[in-house]
């Protein structure tokens, strides 16, 4: 029985020896180089992929390439997914010529085709292959409208040598993928400006390193770059799946992992689900944390170096934020909290306003008297509801600053606020509490760990803070939402036909009504409602339909805390 085994496993070693090399007299042969070397870097073990890799040195200074990637390309842990961009871009523009030249592949190439159209994606690389195959027999499947606009690009690309490879890489890198550590990027950058310059220095031999061995060995780590709403590899739920099906609890402790534990028991959040996720809403969960996570993870310092990059962008413009702060301040002291011994506002209770009577039976609203307070600052609630979406990358410390701005002003004034992020991963919404009421003001710097992922479903948030915000007995409640205008939320985009989640997408002009319904809700209870428009040019008439004239677009930072300023002088405007 021994030796059966130490024969069966020799038999393995020399079939395994016996493909390699294969493979790499293919390479030679077809490369017509036998100094090809470093295709493994691509770990495509297909005979047409080895094919066309080896074209690619008959055709470019592919050494200069290979060189580059080990360099500047392995040290990233989500290199296959480039990797896999950089073999369609090759295969777009070298397979027609290839096919000529050795027209035997062509039934290689059928091959390869069917097993990556049949394949069930688990990744990006499979995703993008797929529909890239799928697409040339003129399929057009569901996907992602990012991976619709790479392929786009791939197929419009036209390689003349290998400086337009690596600058098309570069290109779809920095805009389709969210750089957790932009010095890789950087660093590309650099090299590929200089090679315009002089192409020879793409020809620089390598440091003296094993990149195979460093890349088998992190095979299995974790990616440090997010593509989209999240990013494939992350989402491990696809992978870890008994024959397919995915439980609920797979879900639940992946969005437990990415932002923390739950601060709510079962029995809480299913009676908040029950009460507000209804309608298009139905079957999403609700996941409240305050980015407590029970141990020292990968997460948690994703979390922490946004923290770092939010503050020092604070930091920076320290003087100028802090004037803004007291600007705020003022404003907000000299409109909504007068500094008269008494003051006046239109209540529940107390005195009679004529004027008012017609709301009775008309609206939700019952403040039709005029009550008069001492000076009592407990009496006005703010909440400010951050969207964390991945969309919001880019703004990410501009958004964490603006609601920073706004929470010292008025934590400064003993106004209790309360300050939540919110976004959807699966079919999960999650507000994270980066501070409550009745914390101290030093809890305002939890803002800074405001960290954009996942996916964005406005209404849903709106009505859930809504819900909260009617359990207090304040006379005066602000809400104020800092987004980009544009609700969005494909609940099984990263499920890749694995089980199905019972609840709806979120998009379009649906998402954008019901945004829109849900702040006027609010407004009808009395809870006034400011949108801080943090998008791009092209979504501000969204924005305008979801929060019509109580909206705030602002285009330099120098000027925030005046255009929020105005906001609640119009709100002391309405209560006077």
């Amino acid at each position: 029985m021994c030796t059966a085994h130490c024969l069966a496993k020799v038999l393995i070693l020399v079939i395994s020896l016996l493909d390699k090399i294969r493979r790499q007299n293919l390479v030679w042969t077809v490369s017509e180089d036998y100094l090809a070397e470093g295709f493994e870097i691509f770990e495509r073990d297909s005979f047409y992929e080895v094919s066309l890799i080896a074209y690619a040195y008959k055709v470019y200074d592919f050494k200069a390439f290979i060189d580059f990637a080990k360099e500047n390309i392995l040290n990233l842990t989500n290199r296959f997914d480039i990797m896999t961009i950089a073999f369609l871009i090759l295969e777009e523009n070298l397979k027609d010529e290839l096919l000529i030249k050795r027209p035997g592949l062509k039934s290689y190439r059928k091959d390869f085709k069917s097993a990556a159209i049949r394949k069930n994606p688990k990744s990006f690389a499979d995703e993008i292959l797929k529909w890239y195959y799928e697409t040339e027999d003129g399929s057009y499947p569901r996907t992602h409208e990012n991976i619709v606009v790479i392929l786009k690009k791939i197929r419009n690309i036209k390689v003349k040598n290998i400086l337009d490879l690596i600058d098309m890489l570069l290109s779809i890198f920095k805009s389709y993928f969210h750089v957790e550590n932009s010095t890789s990027i950087e660093k590309m950058e650099e090299i590929v400006e200089k090679a315009k310059k002089n192409p020879e220095i793409l020809k620089s031999k390598p440091k003296s390193k094993n990149y195979l061995e460093d890349f088998q060995l992190e095979k299995y780590t974790i990616m440090s770059s997010e593509f989209f709403e999240e990013s494939y590899e992350n989402l491990k739920v696809v992978i870890e799946t008994v024959e397919g099906e995915t439980g609920e609890t797979d879900f639940e402790k992946t969005v437990e992992k990415h932002f923390g534990k739950n601060i709510l028991s079962k029995t809480d959040a299913h009676i908040l689900e029950s009460q507000v996720c209804t309608g298009i809403h139905k079957g999403i969960k609700i996941h409240m944390t305050k980015g407590d996570f029970p141990k020292e993870s990968y997460y948690k310092s994703l979390i922490d170096e946004q923290k770092s990059s939010n503050r020092e962008f604070y930091e920076k413009n320290h003087l100028t934020y802090k004037r803004g702060i007291t600007t705020l301040k003022e404003t907000i002291k000299n409109s909504l909290l007068k500094e008269s011994e008494h003051y006046k506002i239109i209540s529940s209770s107390g005195e009679v306003v004529p004027s008012k009577l017609w709301k009775i039976d008309r609206t939700s609203d019952n403040r039709v008297f005029k009550k008069e307070f001492l000076n009592d600052y407990g009496e006005l609630r703010v909440d400010i509801l951050l969207d964390s979406s991945a969309s919001q990358h880019e703004r990410a410390s501009e958004v964490a600053t603006q609601g920073y701005i706004i929470a010292e002003a008025l934590s400064e004034l003993n106004v209790k606020t309360r300050v939540v992020g919110f976004n959807n991963l699966f079919n999960y919404m999650v507000l994270n509490v980066f501070r409550d009421y009745e914390d101290s003001s030093y809890k305002n710097s939890e803002i800074f760990k405001y960290y954009p992922s996942g996916s964005n479903r406005d209404g849903l948030a709106i009505k859930t803070m809504i819900h909260l915000m009617k359990k207090s007995s304040a006379e005066r409640k602000i809400l104020i939402v800092l987004s980009d205008g544009k609700p969005n939320d494909e609940v099984n985009i990263a499920s890749f036909g694995k089980k199905k989640l019972d609840a709806e997408d979120y998009v379009g002009n649906i998402a954008i009504y019901d945004t829109a319904m849900e702040v006027m809700n609010a407004k009808n209870i009395g809870i006034n409602v400011l949108g801080v428009f943090t998008g791009e040019i092209e979504d501000l008439n969204s924005e305008k339909i979801i929060y019509g004239s109580d909206f705030a677009y602002i285009t330099k930072m120098s000027r925030f805390s005046q255009i929020v300023g105005l906001f609640f002088k119009s709100v002391a405007n309405k209560l006077e």
